[in-house]
């Protein structure tokens, strides 16, 4: 069977998107994980108590509307907090908090923040961030995207502060 022009560069189309998307994903992991800030994340430590209330956050992108992360020890579990305007703040996008071995540093101890939980939309439930203490209330993070069974992705760094 012929399959007809218009559904074949399609699919062509969409192959070359797709593959595009990869070979970009791939692209970024290598500069996070050649990154000098992988230096820090790779000192860091985990803390011997899980965080606790608010921390505010820091990503090197400019024009961020995230101010950080609001933490609940006692339930290992955590939300962001978003600026929504003057005297506005906004929490969604929760996530449940573990101590792992990193998903790209597998000989590192983290802390894991899983937004794969129920209320989460489904674009967000493949994020994984993970954090380390480099000091006093002071934690150095990375935002890490599992789109492929056993090959995560690494998108940035950010930090968090008591």
């Amino acid at each position: 069977m012929k399959i007809p022009f218009l559904l074949k560069l399609a699919i062509e189309i969409i192959v070359f998107v797709v593959g595009l998307a990869l070979v970009l994903a791939f692209a970024r992991t290598w500069q996070i994980q050649h990154n000098a800030a992988q230096r820090v994340f790779l000192e860091g430590t985990v803390p011997l108590s899980l965080p606790d209330g608010f921390y505010n956050g820091k990503v090197s992108e400019e024009g961020s509307h995230w101010l950080g992360k609001k933490f609940n020890a006692a339930d290992e579990t955590g939300i962001n907090v978003f600026y929504d305007g003057p005297d506005r703040q906004n929490e969604r996008y929760s996530f449940a908090v573990r101590q792992a071995k990193g998903l790209l540093d597998k000989e590192t101890d983290v802390l894991q923040l899983d937004y794969n939980i129920k209320g989460n939309p489904w674009w967000l439930r493949p994020v994984i961030d993970e954090i380390v203490l480099i000091g006093p209330g002071h934690y150095f993070g990375k935002l890490e995207v599992r789109i492929i069974p056993g090959f995560p992705f690494g998108l940035t760094y950010f930090e968090l502060k008591k």
